[in-house]
């Protein structure tokens, strides 16, 4: 082989390696962006975890708030009915009272 074909293949070898150097680059160049949209994604969906998660904890504390608030309720209006039936039960005896008289 003589210099010339070496000196041209050798040429073609270099060629061969700056393009596929680009090629690399520029794949490594879409890559990093890929990864940044990756990461930004990532955040935004650890945001949003992050934010459901503080309104299922809200949401829980309201409900066992309201498990108490309710039960309150439910003591106070078992103790309206009570008193509304002392009162109906005393007139009763009253009409009675007043039967037995009469």
């Amino acid at each position: 082989m003589d210099l010339s074909s070496r000196i041209d293949s050798f040429s073609k070898k270099i060629h061969q390696l700056a393009s596929k150097f680009d090629r690399q680059r520029e794949e490594n160049v879409a890559l990093a962006k890929e990864n940044d949209e990756l990461k930004t994604e990532l955040d935004r969906q650890r945001g949003l975890i992050r934010s459901l998660t503080e309104k299922l904890e809200r949401a829980g504390q309201a409900d066992a708030n309201d498990h108490s608030d309710s039960n309150r309720s439910i003591d106070a209006g078992k103790d309206e009915i009570k008193a509304q039936l002392d009162f109906c039960l005393s007139e009763i005896e009253k009409c009675i009272e007043w039967l037995q008289k009469q």
